[in-house]
C-alpha cells in the first residue's frame, strides 16, 4: 500500500513539474511573440511620423519644381561650378547656405539643378518666368514650419503677382560663366642643338712631329612625335650635322668636312598589340657641303650627289622602359631604295658605280634599332644600328653618342661611328680595313636644348 502511494505522489510531482515548465515555454514564446509585434508596430509608426513631418508640402527644398516654371541662375552656377577640394578637407556640413538665404541641400538639390538645367537646355521654350523678377519677394524664409504657415500671402499669391515672361532673351541676373574647353595635344616637339670645338697646335721642332688642325661640329636635331595613347604614332626626325676640319698639311684646300650629313625620316605605326605597330618607315638621306679628300681636288660628293631615298614596311616593337629610356626596335622586311644622283659629274657618279645613270633602285630588307638612356645625371648615351641588304650587297651603320652635359650650355661629346659598305669592290677601300670604316671625335662647346 506504501508503495502504491508513493508511486502515486511521484507520477503527481513529476506531472505538475512538467506543467510548469510548458507554461514557462509558452510565457517566454508569447513574450518573443509580443517582442516582435512591438518592434514591428513601432517601425511602421516612426515612418509614418517621418512622412507625415516630411511632407513635400511643408518642404522648401522642393519649391522649384512643385512651382510654376521658372528660370533659376543659381541652378545653372551649381552645374557649372567645379567642386573640386582636397581629399583631406573636412566635409562640410550637408545643409549649407545658397544665395538669397535659403537652405540648401547638397544632394537633393544638385538633383534638382540637374533637372532644371535639362530643361532649360532642351525646353527653353517652357520657362515662363525668372527668379530675378521676385528675388525681393518673401517666399520661403529660415522660419519654424508653424510660421510659415501663418503666412498671409502663400507661394500661390506671389507668384500670380508675377508678369509672365513670353521672351527666355529677357532673363536677366545671368552668371557669366567662362569655360574654356582644352582639346587634347598629341604632339610633342623637342629639339637639341650644339657647337663643339677641337684645335691642335704644334711648333715645327716638335720631337715627333705632328699637323696643326682645327676642327668643327655643328649638329641640330628636330624631333615632332604624334601619340595618341590608342593605336597611332608617329615619329618625325630631322637631323642636320656638319663639320670642318682645317689641317696644314693639306695643301689644296683650306678646309675639309669631316661630318657632313642631312637626314629626315619618318615612321607611321598602326598599334597591333602590346607594343608591337604595324609601321611605314621612309627616310631621305643626303649632304650638305660638296666632298674631297685630303690633297686631291677631285669632287666625290655633294648635295642630291647621291640622295638615298629609303620606303620601308614591317614591324617595330617599342617596349615601355624604366628610368625614361626608350627603344625601337623595326624590323622591315619590305624595303626599297632609292639612290639619285643630281649632278653632271663623271667622277661623282664612277665614285657610286653609276657611270651611265643618275638613279638606281634597289629591293630588300631593312633593320633599325634606336635606343637612347640616361646613365647618369647629365650623362646620356643615343645608340643606333642600321643594316640594309638587297642580297646583292650589305649596308650596315652603327653609331654611338655620349653627352657629358656640364652646365645648360656646356657640353662635350664622345661620337664614334662604325660603317660597313660591300656595294663597290674591295680595291675601292684600303686593303688591310677591307669594306669596315670607323670615324670618331671628342669635342667640347656650346649646347643647346628646347
Amino acid at each position: 500500500m506504501r508503495r502504491i502511494f508513493c508511486f502515486v505522489l511521484l507520477s503527481l510531482a513529476f506531472l505538475m513539474s512538467t506543467y510548469a515548465q510548458i507554461q514557462g515555454v509558452r510565457a517566454r514564446r508569447g513574450g518573443t511573440y509580443s517582442a516582435v509585434v512591438k518592434n514591428y508596430t513601432d517601425s511602421l509608426r516612426f515612418i509614418a511620423e517621418k512622412l507625415k513631418n516630411d511632407s513635400s508640402d511643408l518642404n522648401p527644398y522642393y519649391y522649384r519644381i512643385l512651382g510654376p516654371s521658372t528660370y533659376f541662375s543659381n541652378a545653372t552656377a551649381h552645374v557649372l561650378s567645379i567642386d573640386w577640394r582636397p581629399a583631406n578637407a573636412p566635409k562640410e556640413n550637408s545643409d549649407s547656405l545658397m544665395s538669397g538665404g535659403m537652405l540648401y541641400r547638397d544632394e537633393l538639390n544638385r538633383t534638382i539643378d540637374r533637372a532644371l538645367v535639362n530643361v532649360y537646355t532642351y525646353n527653353p521654350k517652357l520657362v515662363k518666368h525668372c527668379d530675378s523678377q521676385y528675388k525681393d519677394e518673401s517666399i520661403i524664409e529660415m522660419a519654424p514650419v508653424d510660421d510659415q504657415r501663418k503666412k498671409k500671402d502663400d507661394l500661390k499669391t506671389i507668384i500670380d503677382k508675377v508678369p509672365e515672361l513670353k521672351d527666355v532673351s529677357e532673363l536677366t541676373g545671368d552668371i557669366d560663366v567662362d569655360i574654356h574647353v582644352m582639346r587634347p595635344n598629341f604632339w610633342k616637339t623637342s629639339g637639341n642643338s650644339s657647337l663643339q670645338f677641337t684645335q691642335n697646335y704644334f711648333t715645327k721642332n716638335w720631337y715627333k712631329g705632328g699637323n696643326n688642325n682645327g676642327t668643327m661640329v655643328f649638329s641640330l636635331n628636330l624631333q615632332a612625335n604624334y601619340n595618341d595613347q590608342r593605336y597611332i604614332q608617329w615619329d618625325n626626325r630631322l637631323e642636320m650635322k656638319l663639320g670642318f676640319v682645317t689641317t696644314t698639311s693639306d695643301t689644296c684646300h683650306t678646309f675639309l668636312t669631316n661630318n657632313d650629313m642631312l637626314k629626315l625620316a619618318s615612321k607611321l605605326g598602326v598599334k597591333a598589340r602590346t607594343s608591337w605597330y604595324y609601321t611605314l618607315s621612309t627616310e631621305a638621306v643626303t649632304q650638305f657641303m660638296p666632298g674631297y679628300k685630303s690633297n686631291d681636288k677631285k669632287r666625290y660628293s655633294q648635295f642630291l650627289a647621291p640622295l638615298d631615298v629609303y620606303v620601308s614596311l614591317g614591324m617595330d616593337y617599342k617596349p615601355s622602359l624604366k628610368n625614361g629610356a626608350s627603344l625601337s626596335v623595326a624590323l622591315l622586311p619590305l624595303s626599297y631604295k632609292l639612290r639619285y644622283i643630281g649632278v653632271d659629274n663623271e667622277n661623282v657618279h664612277n665614285n657610286y658605280g653609276m657611270a651611265d645613270k643618275d638613279a638606281q633602285n634597289d629591293f630588300g630588307s631593312r633593320v633599325e634599332v634606336n635606343y637612347n638612356m640616361t646613365i647618369v645625371k647629365n650623362v646620356s648615351w643615343r645608340s643606333k644600328l642600321y643594316y640594309y641588304s638587297t642580297y646583292k650587297y650589305v649596308e650596315a651603320e652603327f653609331e654611338n653618342t655620349i653627352d657629358f652635359k656640364f652646365s645648360q650650355y656646356i657640353s662635350s661629346q664622345f661620337y664614334m661611328r662604325w660603317r660597313f659598305d660591300d656595294s663597290r669592290s674591295r680595291d675601292y677601300y684600303d686593303k688591310k680595313l677591307g669594306f669596315f670604316q670607323m670615324m670618331e671625335y671628342l669635342t667640347l662647346g656650346l649646347n643647346y636644348s628646347f
